[in-house]
């Protein structure tokens, strides 16, 4: 049956495809939107939900692949407009789109890029373009790459809360941001280390695009920001001109090049035939703080926590779903997190260990796939990672909330009649005692152990030499593959064509896999907003009380952004 439907599919797409050809003319240049968050798949959503919520903004890698792939395949455009504006992507999404410019640049399409406001990631994109022209009126903020941490220590004094922290090294910094006013100096000095390779991929990429050694990228960096005028005189741009002065740019022996929108080229483009295939690679996604539970989409941010949750229950689910699918041949499991609570890291590592052993599972880590996000990984039968990935992070901590002072602001007395020389460990209203001290080092001994033995098992490293690469360091994908705990440097691609090898299947990578969802009706996918009103807020309310408690963190305390 699904072979006799897959016959009639591709006889239509056969007619339209004809009829494509024959009375629809193609444009030159196919203008594509570039923003947004640039998730990494297109996210499946229902029609009221995509009307009444917001989702990630901009179009995902999933979708622009897909698109330059069809350019590319019907041989009849010239080449792509990238339209750049409104940026909010990590390094790695922009890596991973830059790597897919340069693929459709090797199989001769032409790649322009326009820049409406520019800023270092946008720059940073577009320099893997033929040429990068600019709005007249624009101003190009290559301003460089910076590191932001806001330390909470003094805040949360005012209001009366303090926090006891036990981490297992000094570079396990998570706790940081809430008992310190500045980073420690093994923080530092890793921040710096992690910044320093991010610029020299930022110099490496406009040093190639732009035909300029890295000296001068250097110099270029520090005299901005730029004019489009002016960046244009200093050679970072091929030109300055208005959107409907590109079709002259463009054009050839004098004639205005045609560009046409995606929904309207669309239309003239051939569509793909659909192989029959009866085993396909599933794709499970786990994309933003680790927590226990279902996964949800905060309305603000929350300390530790952030914005996008990654619910246990949810990626566990989802995990059962393609091991028990017949048609998913292997799995491919996109892990984009900082990490978060240790013991739901644990919980989907166990999901993965266990489905390793049964069906092949290739790890794609995203922007960071660290401490908790590195420790799902670490049993995946290939990870890879893009150079920038930030990943590692192997330790945790353990925050033990002190309120002492609130109560006393608000003049509350808290009393309490005990039996159980530790009945009261985790009551916040107190600070905790030398014995109790002593027990968080015993739990966070526990942990860190735990941890440390599923990666040495899971990566094939001996625990000796894990020590040197553990105790909260964090490392690029690109150092993370030097140090043995990745096996390769790459993308999608990489990582499709490495689930097809392993389960024995034909890789073909314009095929669309399977995209899992957790079981159950209205679960959304990890990092999916949450559906109305109410909801939102409880979950703003569960994550505040969750707060409270004693708990032990696998996560990252900073992230390295543009120079604003």
């Amino acid at each position: 049956m699904a072979t006799f439907l897959n016959l009639l599919v591709n006889l239509w797409r056969l007619l339209r495809n004809t009829y494509a050809r024959l009375f629809r003319k193609s444009p030159d240049y196919v203008v594509l939107e570039v923003g947004g968050s640039l998730s990494e798949f297109e996210a499946r959503v229902g029609f009221l939900r995509r009307r009444l919520t917001p989702g990630p903004s901009g179009p995902s890698l999933e979708g622009l692949r897909g698109r330059l792939d069809r350019i590319s395949a019907d041989g009849r455009c010239r080449g792509v407009v990238l339209r750049v504006q409104s940026m909010d992507a990590g390094w790695a999404a922009l890596e991973e789109l830059r790597n897919e410019i340069s693929l459709f640049r090797e199989r001769g399409g032409r790649v322009v890029a326009y820049l409406v406001e520019p800023d270092t990631r946008d720059y940073y994109l577009a320099c893997a373009a033929d040429e990068v022209f600019a709005t007249p009126v624009s101003t190009l903020n290559v301003l460089g790459l910076r590191t932001k941490v806001n330390f909470l220590k003094d805040a949360l004094r005012k209001v009366g809360v303090e926090a006891e922290v036990v981490a297992v090294s000094p570079y396990k910094s998570a706790g940081d941001t809430l008992t310190r006013n500045d980073f420690s100096d093994e923080a530092r000095e890793q921040a710096e280390r992690l910044l320093d390779g991010r610029f020299g991929e930022l110099v490496d990429a406009v040093s190639r695009g732009r035909n300029m050694s890295p000296e001068e990228v250097e110099q270029k960096i520090d005299g901005a920001p730029y004019g489009a005028l002016a960046a244009y005189a200093e050679g970072l741009l091929d030109g300055a001109c208005y959107e409907d002065e590109l079709p002259e740019r463009l054009g050839a022996e004098g004639e205005r090049a045609r560009l046409e929108e995606w929904g309207s080229a669309r239309k003239s483009l051939a569509i793909p035939y659909r192989k029959a295939r009866r085993r396909k690679i599933g794709v499970v996604s786990l994309s933003g703080t680790i927590v226990r539970g279902r996964s949800r989409r905060l309305p603000v941010p929350v300390p530790l926590l952030g914005v996008e949750q990654a619910g246990s229950e949810s990626v566990v689910g989802a995990l059962r779903v393609a091991e028990k699918n017949r048609r998913v041949a292997a799995v491919l499991f996109h892990v984009d997190s900082r990490g978060g609570d240790a013991l739901a890291s644990d919980l989907i590592w166990r999901e993965v260990q266990r489905i390793a052993a049964k069906k092949p599972v290739v790890v794609l880590m995203g922007d960071a796939a660290a401490s908790g996000g590195y420790y799902v990984a670490a049993p995946a039968s290939h990870v890879v990672a893009r150079r920038t990935t930030i990943t590692g992070s192997i330790g945790v901590v353990i925050t033990r909330p002190v309120t002492a002072g609130l109560y006393e602001k608000l003049g509350i007395n808290p009393v309490a009649i005990e039996r159980g020389a530790r009945s009261g460990l985790l009551d916040a209203s107190h600070s905790p005692g030398p014995d109790e001290i002593e027990v968080l080092h015993d739990q966070l001994a526990f942990f860190y152990d735990g941890f440390k033995d599923r990666v040495s098992k899971g990566r094939n490293l001996a625990v000796d030499s894990l020590e040197s690469l553990a105790g909260g360091r964090v490392w690029s994908g690109a150092e993370a593959l030097e140090h043995g705990l990745v096996d390769e440097t790459g993308g999608y691609r990489a990582a499709f064509e490495k689930a097809c090898e392993l389960a024995g299947i034909e890789a073909d990578a314009s095929e669309a896999p399977l995209k899992i969802s957790p079981p159950g009706t209205g679960r959304p996918m990890p990092g999916e907003p949450t559906e109305n009103a109410a909801e939102t807020a409880r979950t703003l309310i569960q994550a505040l009380f969750g707060l409270r408690k004693v708990a032990v963190w696998a996560t990252l305390p900073y992230e390295i952004s543009d120079g604003w």
